[in-house]
């Protein structure tokens, strides 16, 4: 084990959850972690808030199982006026160059959703003085109005040396200094305008090393850009790497692989309980198998999901195949979605649980893992649990439906098999029908496929290698890097042009 380490991780309130087995395995090598929650919502202003007691769950058995290894606390808010709204207008401009890139080029319901927070906000932003929101506008609405492969090029690069010349914020220095951290990893700069790129400007003002971990599987390609190039960046797969040198422009050299953390319990977990009981719980006929479907977050249903559900399962019951309209189906909601599928009208369909669950407490966790474990089949539109059914070797399907605009999303794509994908995928609940009837008689070729797909997606490194080790490790080799902290040619020239437009940005607000 390498020396003893204190480490600030900065990661949003929920997604401390992603982090539940990556934390112990740094905490079990004796590191000192300082978990520090940055504001949320930094498209729109910023938004300070206490961790949801899911979080603060997490965070005392944390230091329970690990006395004085862990600390927890905000990062300082995020400023306004000056360099702050500066600051915000460069990441933004970034954003929108990302998401100009030909690879989004049908990715319609992203790039909307930039647009609608970046430049809907610059636009409208009475923050910013006149002439910079101006200038930021007219560029803006060029990267919104298409994807152009040159025009992203050349914004990504301009952004790139703002950014270098925006400099850190004293405020969060002192916060910084203060942690008297090795290393700092940060979570979520891939959100929108996202204020942790000052944890990384910090860190190295103050020499210290720094890496971005990546969240989940979609962190890439979902939202905007990294916005910085720090020591490192830390990826699940191959494919995540090729995300992070082609979209987000950091050198190959400084990305590391280290597997899905998150997923480490998926391979040695066991049951709690047995099909039997666990029907027996739900109400439903033990003699009869059951699918689950598994209901997508907010961004990916909206509000439509439960009249799909109701679809789904009236064509189960009018379907030619005996076998599915007398299946048992378990429809598990999504628990961040406030329209979720309550009554089905159907004695063999349960909701369960019906109000959601985030599986983060034992008996949570166990309800979840044993609902997929025994279950025949799982069926879904975009969700991160059809990689947790993968992994158990359950074969995965869905349906395209329009209202939900799967193919939108870059990361769907990493499912399909003609990309080393598992996934089942029908164009209409005729053709869905046909496919689940033929997984529940036999289902070796997507076996295959499942194999491979998480072998080379969820544990490059070796399936029979638990990923939070290896991220500890990657992390403890972070803290053993020199912090590149040279400044480039034409940096403070930068810095002294862009100071009078803080200077602008600072008065305009005294005058509001």
């Amino acid at each position: 084990m390498s020396r003893k380490l204190r480490i600030l991780f900065v990661v949003q309130h929920g997604a401390l959850l992603r982090f539940a087995l990556l934390i112990p395995a740094l905490a079990e090598r004796g590191h000192e972690i300082r978990i520090a929650f940055p504001p949320g919502g930094d498209w729109k202003g910023s938004e300070t808030s206490d961790p949801p007691k899911r979080t603060l769950d997490l965070l005392a058995e944390l230091q329970e199982r690990f006395p004085g290894s862990i600390e927890y606390g905000p990062v300082p808010d995020r400023a306004t006026g000056g360099w702050s709204d500066t600051a915000w207008l460069v990441r933004g401009l970034a954003d929108l160059a990302h998401n100009a890139h030909p690879r989004y080029k049908k990715a319609s319901v992203l790039r909307k959703r930039t647009r609608q927070r970046v430049l809907g906000r610059m636009e409208k932003g009475e923050e910013f003085e006149p002439l910079g929101r101006a200038l930021a506008v007219r560029v803006g609405s060029r990267l919104a109005k298409r994807t152009d492969a040159d025009l992203s090029r050349k914004v990504l690069g301009v952004t790139a040396a703002l950014e270098d010349a925006v400099p850190s914020r004293p405020e969060v220095d002192r916060f910084v200094r203060g942690s008297a951290p090795d290393v700092v990893v940060v979570t979520g700069t891939f959100r929108h305008v996202s204020s942790e790129v000052e944890l990384l400007k910090s860190a190295r003002a103050l020499g210290i090393p720094a890496g971005i971990f990546v969240t989940s599987w979609d962190n890439l390609t979902n939202k905007g850009s990294l916005k910085f190039v720090p020591e490192r960046v830390f990826v699940w797969n191959e494919v995540q790497a090729r995300d992070a040198v082609e979209l987000h422009r950091i050198p190959r050299g400084r990305v590391v692989l280290t597997g899905a953390h998150v997923f480490d319990e998926w391979f040695e977990r066991q049951p709690t309980r047995t099909r039997e009981q666990l029907l027996e719980q739900l109400g439903l006929d033990p003699s009869r198998p059951y699918v689950v479907y598994l209901c997508s977050s907010g961004n990916i249903a909206r509000n439509d999901e439960p009249e799909f559900v109701q679809l789904w399962i009236a064509s189960l019951r009018a379907s030619e195949d005996e076998r599915l309209r007398n299946v048992n189906v378990v429809v598990r909601p999504h628990p961040n979605v406030r329209n979720r599928p309550t009554e089905l009208g159907d004695d063999r369909a349960v909701v369960w649980p019906p109000e959601g669950a985030y599986p983060v407490a034992a008996g949570a966790r166990d309800d979840f893992f044993d609902t997929l474990f025994h279950c025949e089949a799982v069926v879904g539109m975009n969700t991160t649990a059809m990689i947790e059914a993968a992994i158990l070797g359950k074969s995965v399907l869905t349906v395209l439906v329009p209202e939900f605009a799967q193919e939108t999303t870059l990361h769907f794509h990493y499912l399909l098999s003609e990309n080393g994908g598992f996934l089942h995928v029908a164009s209409d609940l005729d053709e869905h029908n046909r496919q689940l009837a033929g997984v529940l008689d036999e289902d070796e070729e997507g076996a295959a496929r499942r194999r491979a797909f998480v072998e080379s997606f969820v544990r490059p490194r070796g399936l029979d290698r638990p990923a939070a080790p290896i991220g500890a490790e990657a992390i403890e080799e972070l803290a053993s890097l020199p912090a590149r902290n040279g400044t480039k040619p034409g940096t403070y020239l930068l810095r002294g042009l862009l100071s009078v437009e803080a200077g602008l940005n600072a008065v305009h607000n005294r005058r509001r």
